[in-house]
């Protein structure tokens, strides 16, 4: 049979306990920052996927007497007959690139818009969790200081 243990366990001080709330407000400001950057990304890549679609369109309704802005580098672009807007390149990630029709093509990125929103939400239910803890943590350094002021008062 184990024999039972009556250890305290040491209360932390005020001082510790502040550095710890101050540790763990660093924490969550440093993953605030991160998410935040995180869903700035997604709103971007959305918004690119939204335009791909849009230049698929217009492609499309232009037919064989659609020219594009071929992009030579370093800002420079030159203007191009587009031969075939029925197939597009498509990289499909780890520099993987497809061939696809123009309909297959605006499928994939709605597909990825939907794939992006989902994140998109999911970042923002951990940005209000991380808030919260934010809030408790800052609520906790409140009362503290409080008792601390009532103390030398």
């Amino acid at each position: 049979m184990a024999a039972k243990t009556s250890a305290k366990v040491p209360q932390m001080s005020i001082e510790q306990e502040i550095q710890s709330l101050q540790a763990y407000a660093a924490e969550y400001s440093n993953q605030f920052t991160m998410l935040s950057e995180q869903l700035k990304f997604i709103g971007a890549a959305k918004a690119e996927a939204r335009a791909s679609i849009e230049a698929i369109t217009a492609l499309q309704n232009a037919g064989c007497s659609a020219t594009a802005l071929l992009p030579l580098g370093g800002g420079v672009s030159i203007r191009a007959a587009v031969s075939d807007a029925d197939k597009m390149l498509v990289t499909i990630g780890a520099g993987i690139t497809v061939e696809k029709s123009a309909e297959e093509s605006i499928s994939y990125l709605n597909d990825r818009i939907t794939e992006m929103d989902a994140s998109e939400k999911r970042l923002s239910e951990s940005i209000a969790k991380l808030q919260e803890q934010m809030q408790a943590v800052d609520a906790r350094m409140q009362q503290i200081y409080a008792a601390v002021q009532a103390q030398k008062a």
